[in-house]
C-alpha cells in the first residue's frame, strides 16, 4: 500500500455559491476522490470552505494541484500537509457540512503544526485535526 498524505486548507469562494453550484463541486469532488482512493470532508460557511482530504501521496497531491488551480476560489491557506499513518475521514469520499462562521474559525486557528519537539514523535496527530475529527464525529452524531 503507498504511503498516506493528508492536506487542510481554507478558502473563499470568489462568487457567492448556490446550493446547486455546492452540489455540483461535490458531485464533482466524490467522482475524483473515489476513482483517486482519497477521502475528507469539506466544511462551509457561506463562502468560507475547509476542506480536509486525505489518501495516496501522488493521489493528494494531484488533487491539491486541482484545487490550487481552480479559479472558483480565492485565499487558499494551507494548515497541514503531512504524511498519515492512518485515514481520520476513511468512510467519505467527501463528506460535507453546514458550520457556522465561528465553528469555521476555530478549526482555523486551532494547532495545525508539529511543534519542534513533537518532531521526533511518530505518529503526530495536530491538535487542530483531531478537533476536527471529533467536530465530524458530533455533526454524524445528529444526523
Amino acid at each position: 500500500m503507498p504511503p498516506l498524505h493528508s492536506i487542510v486548507y481554507t478558502s473563499t469562494a470568489v462568487c457567492p455559491m448556490s446550493s446547486s453550484d455546492l452540489e455540483a463541486l461535490l458531485v464533482d469532488a466524490r467522482n475524483f476522490n473515489h476513482q483517486n482512493e482519497i477521502t475528507g470532508v469539506l466544511l462551509h460557511s457561506g463562502s468560507h470552505f475547509m476542506q480536509c482530504f486525505e489518501g495516496p501521496e501522488d493521489a493528494v497531491q494531484r488533487a491539491y494541484q486541482r484545487i490550487r488551480g481552480s479559479r472558483k476560489h480565492t485565499y487558499v491557506l494551507e494548515f497541514m500537509n503531512l504524511p498519515i499513518q492512518k485515514r481520520t475521514f476513511s468512510d467519505w469520499a467527501m463528506g460535507s457540512s453546514i458550520t457556522t462562521p465561528s465553528e469555521l474559525l476555530a478549526l482555523s486557528t486551532a494547532q495545525w503544526r508539529q511543534l519542534n519537539s513533537e518532531l521526533n514523535f511518530s505518529p503526530f496527530t495536530p491538535p487542530g485535526l483531531a478537533m476536527l475529527q471529533v467536530f465530524w464525529s458530533m455533526r454524524q452524531n445528529k444526523s
